[in-house]
Protein backbone atom coordinates (compact mmCIF):
# COMPACT_ATOMS: atom_id res chain seq x y z
CA UNK A 1 0.00 0.00 0.00
CA UNK A 2 2.83 2.41 0.76
CA UNK A 3 4.30 1.84 -2.71
CA UNK A 4 1.01 2.94 -4.25
CA UNK A 5 0.96 6.08 -2.13
CA UNK A 6 4.58 6.82 -3.07
CA UNK A 7 3.77 6.39 -6.77
CA UNK A 8 0.77 8.71 -6.49
CA UNK A 9 2.86 11.33 -4.67
CA UNK A 10 5.61 11.06 -7.29
CA UNK A 11 3.15 11.58 -10.14
CA UNK A 12 1.50 14.50 -8.36
CA UNK A 13 4.86 16.12 -7.70
CA UNK A 14 5.72 15.88 -11.40
CA UNK A 15 2.42 17.54 -12.25
CA UNK A 16 3.07 20.30 -9.72
CA UNK A 17 6.62 20.82 -10.99
CA UNK A 18 5.46 21.09 -14.61
CA UNK A 19 2.79 23.59 -13.50
CA UNK A 20 5.39 25.75 -11.78
CA UNK A 21 7.69 25.55 -14.80
CA UNK A 22 4.76 26.42 -17.08
CA UNK A 23 3.96 29.48 -14.96
CA UNK A 24 7.55 30.66 -15.28
CA UNK A 25 7.54 30.12 -19.05
CA UNK A 26 4.14 31.84 -19.33
CA UNK A 27 5.43 34.83 -17.38
CA UNK A 28 8.48 35.08 -19.63
CA UNK A 29 6.44 34.80 -22.82
CA UNK A 30 3.86 37.35 -21.74
CA UNK A 31 6.35 39.70 -20.08
CA UNK A 32 9.39 39.61 -22.35
CA UNK A 33 7.90 38.72 -25.73
CA UNK A 34 4.71 40.75 -25.16
CA UNK A 35 2.37 37.99 -26.33
CA UNK A 36 -1.27 38.54 -25.40
CA UNK A 37 -2.16 36.22 -22.49
CA UNK A 38 -4.73 33.62 -23.47
CA UNK A 39 -5.73 30.08 -22.64
CA UNK A 40 -3.95 28.83 -25.76
CA UNK A 41 -0.64 30.37 -24.69
CA UNK A 42 -1.06 28.97 -21.17
CA UNK A 43 -1.84 25.49 -22.53
CA UNK A 44 1.17 25.58 -24.85
CA UNK A 45 3.41 26.64 -21.98
CA UNK A 46 2.10 23.80 -19.81
CA UNK A 47 2.61 21.26 -22.61
CA UNK A 48 6.14 22.48 -23.29
CA UNK A 49 6.97 22.35 -19.57
CA UNK A 50 5.64 18.80 -19.30
CA UNK A 51 7.66 17.70 -22.34
CA UNK A 52 10.79 19.35 -20.94
CA UNK A 53 10.26 17.54 -17.64
CA UNK A 54 9.89 14.22 -19.45
CA UNK A 55 13.05 14.86 -21.46
CA UNK A 56 15.05 15.68 -18.35
CA UNK A 57 13.63 12.69 -16.50
CA UNK A 58 14.48 10.16 -19.23
CA UNK A 59 17.83 11.62 -20.21
CA UNK A 60 20.69 9.14 -20.48
CA UNK A 61 23.07 11.65 -18.89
Amino acid sequence: MSQLINEILLRMSKLLLSGILAAIVFGMVVGLLRVAPSFEVAALCWISAAVALLLVESSPI
